[in-house]
């Protein structure tokens, strides 16, 4: 059932799902909903039959959604299928809704409300929606104005505050108050032709055997595969200085497993509009036979689409797996007791033939249920195919992140070339120096030296005589400020300690 006949079927659960709010609303005191206005019909005499065209309009935006055969189409996108389900909401929700409380007001004061019609108004416009007949007539018209909130009923006493549960409408000249929630179809209606497109049920490519890529620089294209599923791609034709990103390989192989879209480009755009005149082409080949030929393209900050699909179902191994017998098909007949030797013949070959018709009768099942599989998956394949047939002539608006796994050149998907001092492992600022190798082996034990302590250093004593040499390590302070760790040599004592005594008695002096 799809078009005026769903339209129709959700008004009665509607009506009914008001007369029961409003009359609850009557059962827990105050004004009689007769004399206040509370439960009355904001919209009458709207027929859904009779809706053909939903025509929106706001300050910003214009749509029109219109009835084509059996499906809604966005006309504002060239006929590309409208969500069904929130037109079918915004119809029922306009049809059965009901006032919360009439608002008395003039024309003049309709600003107030932001409920001044959205042409020719620059300031507290609404949004308009029309209600019309196949011949363009307007059957009914309601504007939305602005949402405020009142801190009552589910709202009262909220720790986060109150929130949007009320809208100020005009229909037939009134002013209305409505209630509204965050799941209201009255609560954000948009007149975005972007926001009415059915996106749901969009491509998805699963089981990807090959990903070829074709730049508009033939040197920059690539082609990735793999032999069986689970297995890392690999680079078809590498060369020798060549080494696949494994990571960004991968990738690759995943493309368009969630693919979504924003939006879908006019059909009178040129290709040099969207930067398709500079396509990337890529040919995806799935182990299931699909066949998938995406253009993409990228323009300013702007990211477009083209799909289209074919290809011959592959038929899977568990389409030809041979049956599994059951224990209970080789178990031998058990003689029974006193059994007499001319019977035993005669209860062989029954058993016998038992089994042989057990046996048949499972292969047969088996076989019927291949076959079945087999025709299942045929028919899910072809309607497939149907469904990606919708989608070709179209361009599509998509996110940045839908295909830049694969908007790469061929040298962007090879690893990064390592720099000199990462190749080599030159130590470099805070970087941890190597270990030492090993001591060679010999036929005594090696003595273990002491351990040896490293302090900062303090003022030489000019008549301590060193042997050996020595490793200087700065302060802290020192070596904030750069200083460098330093092994003195046993010849360069002598002017390290002369140094050191120089800088003791200036320190000496600043001291004085």
């Amino acid at each position: 059932m799809k078009g005026k006949q769903l339209l129709i079927a959700v008004i009665a659960l509607g009506v009914l799902g008001g007369i029961a709010y409003f009359t609850s609303i009557k059962d827990r005191g105050g004004r009689s909903p007769a004399k206040s206005g509370i439960g009355k019909t904001v919209i009458t005499n709207l027929d859904p039959a009779k809706i053909a065209t939903i025509a929106i309009r706001d300050a910003d935006a214009t749509l029109t959604l219109a009835q084509q055969g059996e499906q809604w189409v966005v006309t504002d996108r060239d006929g590309f299928t409208a969500k069904f389900d929130d037109i079918q909401k915004l119809v029922s929700s306009t049809v059965s809704l009901k006032a919360l409380r009439p608002v008395t007001a003039s024309k003049k004061q309709h600003g107030r409300f932001g409920l001044l019609a959205p042409d020719g108004n620059e300031a507290n416009t609404g949004t308009l929606v029309e209600f019309k007949d196949a011949q363009g007539k307007v059957l009914k018209s309601l504007l939305l104005g602005k949402k405020g909130s009142a801190n009552t009923g589910q709202n009262a006493g909220s720790p986060f505050g109150s929130s949007d549960n009320h809208r100020y409408v005009l229909a037939d000249g009134r002013v209305t108050v409505i209630a509204i929630d965050y799941s209201s179809a009255l609560n954000d209606v948009s007149a975005d032709p972007a926001n009415w497109l059915d996106k749901d049920d969009f491509f998805k490519v699963e089981k990807v055997r090959s990903v070829a890529v074709a730049q508009p620089n033939e040197a920059d294209s690539w082609t990735l595969n793999r032999a069986k599923e689970g297995d890392d791609m690999a680079l078809a034709d590498a060369k020798p200085e060549e080494k696949l990103d494994s990571s960004k390989g991968n990738s690759a192989g995943r493309v368009f497993g969630y693919p979504s879209f924003d939006d879908v480009a006019s059909k009178s755009a040129k290709p040099e509009e969207i930067g398709m005149d500079k396509a990337v082409t890529a040919t995806i080949d799935t182990f299931e036979g699909y066949q998938y030929v995406v253009k993409m393209a990228k323009q300013g900050e702007d990211h477009y689409m083209t799909l289209s699909a074919s290809g011959t179902r592959i038929p899977q191994e568990d389409e030809a797996k041979a049956r599994t017998p059951q224990p209970d098909e080789t178990q031998p007949r058990v003689p029974g007791k006193d059994e007499k030797p001319e019977d035993a013949k005669r209860l062989d070959q029954e058993h016998a033939d038992g089994l042989a018709k057990r046996i048949a009768e499972r292969e047969q099942a088996h076989k019927d249920s291949l076959a079945k599989l087999k025709t299942d998956r045929d028919k899910t394949f072809a309607d497939n195919l149907a469904k990606l047939a919708k989608f070709e002539g179209w361009t599509f608006k998509v996110s940045s992140y839908t295909f830049d796994a694969i908007y790469k050149t061929r040298a962007e998907m090879m690893e990064e070339e390592k720099t000199e001092e990462e190749a080599t492992g030159a130590a470099t600022p805070g970087a941890t120096l190597p270990a030492l190798p090993p001591l060679p082996a010999a036929p005594a034990p090696v003595p273990t030296p002491a351990p040896i302590t490293v302090q900062p250093p303090k003022p030489v004593d000019p008549g301590k005589v060193v042997t050996s040499d020595i490793i200087k390590v700065p302060s802290a302070e020192e070596l904030k400020k750069g200083a460098k760790i330093e092994v003195i040599k046993k010849e360069d004592l002598p002017a390290e300690i002369e140094k050191a005594k120089e800088q003791s008695d200036e320190k000496a002096d600043k001291s004085e």
